[in-house]
């Protein structure tokens, strides 16, 4: 190829390098900025799923060979009593796969008979006994013979009050209290009206019945206005009273 005066000819792979030369020195260029990356947040963390259950029904819960109403029953799991969990499916209203010292088997996961948090039970001494479970982080103090205070967190308390009949518990209304509604509740086979009071800050409740022909319940709670109903509830399910024998004819 023929050179004119006073021409240059470069070989395609030295344009190129004279071009990047030539872009690199240009006054218009800026280096790009580095990006700067937070670090990474750790992922929170999972809840843990649940080692053991625990029965709160007083009449305890029926250990089957399968997860099933229909299944054949192997044994009964008293009430308090806490078993590790094997596994769990919620098929057929769901259920716990548990392994005791001796028998394994399948129980109920209906919350209104087992729970995965932690209990301790509270037992009256007394001819009239009766007992209630009480989930872990909540303490008990017995004011006096008839009346026994749980509590929670500040504020929030269950006081459970005794006495032969229900003529003889104190007024269930504290002074200037006005109820928003009734319902009911059973408590160990007892109805009982569940009368709840007006609170824009609470949840206030009360529970009296006759349990026996020598034993009546008054049962106020004062509890988060929210978990309140859920928490009252779980305790009224754990309650337990002995009943009398009936003489045989």
């Amino acid at each position: 190829m023929g050179k004119g005066h006073g021409s240059k000819w470069f070989s395609v792979p030295a344009l190129a390098v004279l071009l990047a030369a030539l872009a690199g020195c240009s006054s218009t260029s800026s280096p790009t900025p580095a990006v700067s990356r937070p670090a990474p947040h750790p992922s929170a963390s999972a809840t843990p799923a649940p080692t053991s259950v625990t029965v709160i029904a007083p009449l305890g819960v029926n250990l089957r060979t399968a997860p099933a109403a229909a299944a054949s029953v192997v044994g009964l799991v008293a009430q308090g009593v806490s078993l590790p969990i094997v596994s769990h499916t919620s098929s057929g209203g769901g259920w716990w796969e548990v392994k005791g010292s001796s028998q394994a088997g399948w129980i109920t996961a209906d919350l209104q008979y087992t729970s995965t948090l932690s209990f301790q039970t509270f037992a009256s001494p007394g001819s009239s006994s009766w007992s209630v479970m009480y989930p872990q982080g909540w303490t008990f103090a017995q004011q006096s013979a008839g009346t026994v205070v749980l509590s929670g967190a500040v504020g929030d308390a269950i006081t459970f009050v005794t006495a032969a009949t229900t003529a003889q518990l104190p007024p269930a209304e504290s002074p200037g209290a006005t109820q928003k509604g009734v319902g009911a509740v059973e408590v160990y086979g007892v109805t009982a009206p569940l009368v709840i009071y007006a609170s824009t800050t609470s949840y206030e409740a009360s529970v009296e019945f006759q349990a026996q022909p020598a034993l009546a319940f008054l049962i106020t709670a004062q509890l988060p206005a929210k978990t309140g109903a859920a928490t009252l509830k779980l305790f009224l399910e754990t309650v337990f009273f002995t009943v009398p024998a009936t003489p045989s004819p």
